[in-house]
């Protein structure tokens, strides 16, 4: 009985999983500068493994089915894009320690929606609008990183839009799914993101003839996305209005027209 009562006391909450999660990979993803250049993907690999199998430790109890896919998918997504956007930064720890903060941070906030979607999946919880909007910002942020880097690379239209569709298509799927939280991908679902994918890649494939910067080919991905989300979160809300359409049409109109202010056309 004593003994029982020792082993309880020392039986950590998921709060503090969450917690030792965000330091484990903030530590790893400092310790990536210190890697060599030719092992750095293979840091990476660990590191995206090792998001995927604390999140498992971090959520287990009430993950069940398709959850162990989908409820992953935007966790081991940001930390991977967080990680090679790490290696574009200035190597100097002014400015890597402020990221690496940041980025733990972050992995502590989306692991903390994550457990709101899969607590949602089985009860009514009061904190899933706000969930939908910190699952939102952190596709888009997901998103922004990775492209960012696979512009960088400068790659043919051919590899840049198959990524694209790599990148986007599992996060419009997991963004999708938490609008239902149904045991399974329910044909809507699947329906809407391939439709969303789909224009993502049209589009991604015209920015990619264009003579713009990696940063402004994220930034047109990201806003295809923002666009795409925003009225699909509506849309399932069965709350979709007109000024609704527009808005998100204005800020897409915005962004889009300053990305082509700032593209060099004459090379």
């Amino acid at each position: 009985m004593k003994l029982k009562k020792i082993l309880l006391s020392y039986v950590i909450t998921k709060r503090q999983k969450l917690l030792l999660m965000s330091f484990f990979l903030t530590v790893i993803l400092v310790a990536t500068q210190t890697v060599p250049e030719s092992l750095r993907y293979q840091t990476m690999g660990i590191l995206g493994l090792a998001t995927a199998f604390l999140a498992i430790f971090s959520l287990w109890g009430e993950l069940s089915g398709i959850k162990y896919l989908l409820l992953l998918l935007l966790p081991v997504y940001f930390v991977m894009g967080a990680s090679l956007f790490y290696f574009l930064l200035p190597v100097r720890w002014l400015t890597r320690l402020p990221f690496a903060f940041l980025f733990g941070v972050s992995v502590y906030l989306l692991m903390l929606t994550s457990n709101i979607f899969n607590i949602a999946a089985i009860r009514t919880i009061a904190l899933l609008r706000a969930a939908h909007a910190v699952g939102l910002l952190f596709s888009l942020v997901a998103t922004f990183f990775l492209t960012n880097v696979l512009f960088s690379f400068h790659f043919a239209v051919y590899w840049i839009v198959p990524a694209v569709v790599a990148i986007c298509m599992p996060l419009y799927l997991a963004s999708l799914w938490s609008y239902e939280l149904e045991e399974f991908i329910s044909r809507r679902v699947f329906i809407f993101a391939v439709i969303f994918t789909l224009v993502t890649a049209q589009i991604t494939s015209l920015v990619s003839f264009w003579p713009i910067v990696p940063i402004n080919g994220a930034l047109v991905v990201v806003t295809v996305m923002y666009a795409l989300l925003g009225l699909g979160q509506f849309v399932f809300g069965e709350k979709l209005k007109q000024r609704v359409i527009w808005e998100h049409l204005v800020v897409s109109g915005i962004v889009i027209f300053i990305v082509l202010l700032s593209t060099r056309w004459s090379g």
